[in-house]
């Protein structure tokens, strides 16, 4: 029986080892028996904790996305620079990779987990939504992007589905090399969405920024 409530140490160990070994193995393969033997435990001392696989799923959900409204939020509060802007993307991608499996596999954990996806709808429509509509805003108010209302919204949902599809560009088990250099390719791919919408005043310091990664 699971300890209401509870975050232990080994709570996190667990999740953190599914987390491991959804990344490099995929959710499908990785069943509650291998998370156990990773950290050897017994299923019973996991089942103490989480009831299945799941709810370790679910658990790894919250952290990915209360991790992006982090970055999000962080944007915001540098959201006078061009530069810091940049620094923001990238640290998203970094985030994005960490959390790799999910992306990947959302449609079918969906179908699994009906409850999962309805939270999701939820939160990527109203939570991050209305975070990267408050960055994009605050950039429009301080007149670095020049956009009306109905660009603004467009540019909202090109924003998350360019960073979300990013991943599926990227094999299981990247070289630290290779993920440099994709996380470059990811901010290009961010920075071009952004490059029609730049004032002329900010152009010279937002085309420096993309200087580096040309």
């Amino acid at each position: 029986m699971r300890k209401s409530g509870s975050h232990s140490e080994t709570f996190n160990k667990i999740v953190e080892a599914s987390l491991q070994l959804f990344n490099q193995e995929g959710e499908r393969l990785i069943t509650t028996n291998h998370i156990a033997e990773r950290m050897n435990i017994s299923t019973g001392k996991l089942y103490y904790h989480f009831r299945n696989k799941e709810e370790i799923i679910t658990e790894l959900y919250h952290r990915y996305v209360r991790g992006m409204g982090e970055q999000l939020a962080s944007a915001l509060n540098h959201s006078n620079s061009i530069e810091a802007m940049v620094m923001a993307m990238e640290k998203t991608l970094r985030h994005i990779w960490s959390f790799r499996f999910l992306p990947k596999c959302m449609p079918s954990l969906f179908c699994i987990n009906p409850k999962l996806a309805e939270e999701h709808q939820a939160l990527s429509r109203g939570q991050l939504n209305s975070k990267l509509g408050q960055l994009f805003g605050r950039l429009r108010e301080q007149g670095m992007i020049l956009v009306d209302d109905q660009q603004l919204s467009h540019l909202v949902q090109h924003f998350q589905m360019v960073q979300t599809g990013w991943i599926s560009t990227i094999k299981q088990n990247a070289s630290p090399a290779e993920l440099e250099k994709l996380i470059e390719s990811g901010c290009r791919s961010l920075m071009f969405l952004l490059s029609p919408y730049v004032s002329p005043r900010y152009q010279p310091p937002f085309q420096r920024a993309c200087a580096r990664f040309a």
